[in-house]
């Protein structure tokens, strides 16, 4: 089964604004670049909620499924196998969003290298993944629970324990998972100037999700990591 034909089945995208969407989309309303694409946009709600507030961005998305709700935006939309290339000119967009999606990706490299080539020089790139040394995986590491968001089925979560960490639910398809210094690194390495790192929450049940708020003041510790980088 291949990448397409796996998300055509798998979908795993937000169908609404959490914390860390509404903070991506403080960022690229604040930069106001004159287009932006956002790859792997899912449904499309951060470009939705993006073009309720700043209708002066150009926007585009891409992804593997039809995705017609975009149009109501005049959104211009693509169907690609993101791993496999993007379907733009060099140095096409100022802004590239890449949110929860390249944990998702074989080859990280390539991507990367697609993004950097389709921005312009100085162009804004922002990222989210989740964090492989989160606090939370600190703790339950060394207690023998399978690492947050790491997947050994490609099926359900295993190693878990606890139906509460995940245990028999649904894989979601992560293939590669970072940690805060890994992140920064792969992005030097595929000529990206990271800028600022910020973290971000999960999905903790309360009152689990106050201390993971806690945590995200430390971006080595927050269990989603959020960079903001430009190309060299």
């Amino acid at each position: 089964m291949d990448f397409k034909e796996y998300y055509e089945k798998n979908k795993t995208y937000l169908g609404y604004v959490d914390t860390r969407l509404s903070e991506i989309i403080r960022i690229i309303n604040d930069a106001s670049p004159c287009n932006l694409l956002d790859v792997g946009c899912g449904s499309g709600v951060t470009l939705k909620e993006i073009h309720k507030i700043n209708k002066n961005i150009s926007l585009n998305g891409v992804d593997v499924y039809p995705n017609e709700s975009l149009s109501e935006i005049d959104c211009k939309y693509k169907i690609a196998d993101i791993t496999a290339g993007l379907p733009y000119e060099d140095n096409t967009f100022e802004c590239v969003l890449l949110g929860e999606v390249i944990e998702h990706i074989p080859n990280p490299d390539l991507l990367l290298r697609e993004i950097n080539r389709i921005l312009v020089p100085g162009g804004l790139f922002v990222i989210s993944t989740p964090n492989m040394v989160s606090w939370a995986n600190r703790i339950l590491v060394p207690l023998g629970v399978q690492p947050l968001f790491t997947e050994t089925s490609s099926e359900v979560n295993l190693g878990r324990h606890f139906k509460a960490l995940g245990q028999g639910n649904k894989a979601q398809g992560h293939l590669k998972v970072f940690s805060y210094r890994a992140l920064q690194e792969i992005l030097e390495l595929n000529n990206f100037d990271v800028v600022k790192k910020m973290g971000t929450p999960f999905f903790f049940p309360w009152p689990i999700s106050i201390i993971d708020r806690f945590f995200c003041r430390f971006v080595s510790l927050s269990s989603d990591l959020l960079y903001i980088a430009k190309k060299k």
